[in-house]
């Protein structure tokens, strides 16, 4: 099932483009990606059954949506506030938080893995050389810190609950979250026109469901440590889009001293992509090896 990683990472890699493209308050985006997320799950288990978890597993699947609603509303108005290859870089450092997490839901993280997980993070460290806007550097980095126990939670309840029953939960929660709070801030939840709730549905259709969805699913037969390095893509693509959509150009490059050719310049972008992904395939190997 690791061949829908790849599916995953490019969902999400489109959810920091779709939100810079949706002219709405970054806590209406947040509640309707939620919302309309959480009634594609339940119309989706009205038809495959939705398994809803109990007891302590009904806890941790709500707190778990404590969290998503703490990382989106964190993150989202980052993106407002700084440029999207430093919104998206500093948001998934969370692997490293995860490689301390591992240990207390009983997950066994190899050297390879540690390895690949901090390849990863440097790497996409080195997309972003443009520091960006203080505020969203610090909101985006507060997202990193509460996905991280967000999928450390999902990991511990998909071992006993399916992904419909789970992500109902935790998605519905967050939703109940970020309307309470716009509602208190006064944010503007409703009034828009018919293209912003295009925008909001492809974002609870494309980078929520083929994207968190499709993780959460994986979190059920996989360790968390390995879904969270992968979101270390999402930089990515994200830098990536964000060159022809909205024309952030990452600037900046490394001099290396060569033998017989001198001094070549080689593209921090470039050079974060390479070293990004050099880190999953990493963190993925041991990952088929310990399943096989």
């Amino acid at each position: 099932m690791l061949w829908l990683l790849p599916v995953g990472i490019l969902a999400i890699s489109s959810a920091a483009i779709l939100i810079r493209l949706t002219p709405a308050d970054p806590v209406a985006i947040t509640f309707w990606r939620l919302a309309f997320a959480t009634a594609i799950v339940l119309m989706l288990g009205s038809w495959r059954g939705l398994g809803l978890p109990r007891g302590r597993a009904l806890m941790y699947s709500a707190l778990s949506g404590v969290l998503l609603a703490v990382h989106f509303l964190s993150w989202i108005p980052s993106l407002f506030l700084t440029t999207v290859a430093a919104s998206t870089t500093l948001v998934n450092i969370h692997p490293v938080l995860m490689l301390f997490l591992s240990r207390h839901i009983g997950e066994r993280v190899g050297g390879a893995t540690a390895a690949g997980v901090l390849l990863a993070v440097v790497g996409s460290i080195f997309i972003t050389f443009s520091p960006g806007g203080l505020l969203g550097n610090v909101l985006a980095l507060i997202g990193a810190a509460s996905f991280a126990g967000y999928l450390a939670l999902g990991r511990v309840v998909r071992t006993s609950v399916g992904t419909l029953g789970y992500a109902a939960v935790a998605y519905g929660v967050a939703a109940l979250i970020s309307l309470v709070v716009g509602l208190s801030l006064g944010s503007n939840m409703v009034a828009y026109n018919a293209y912003v709730f295009v925008m909001f549905l492809l974002i609870a259709s494309i980078p929520m469901m083929l994207g968190h969805t499709v993780f959460n699913f994986l979190l059920g037969r996989y360790r968390a440590v390995t879904i969270a390095a992968s979101t270390l893509g999402e930089p990515v693509g994200a830098t990536l889009l964000a060159i022809p959509i909205l024309g952030e150009v990452p600037r900046g490059a490394v001099h290396v001293a060569a033998p017989l050719l001198g001094s070549l310049e080689i593209p921090l972008q470039a050079l974060g992509v390479l070293i990004t992904l050099l880190g999953l395939v990493l963190v993925i190997r041991e990952e088929l090896k310990s399943t096989t």
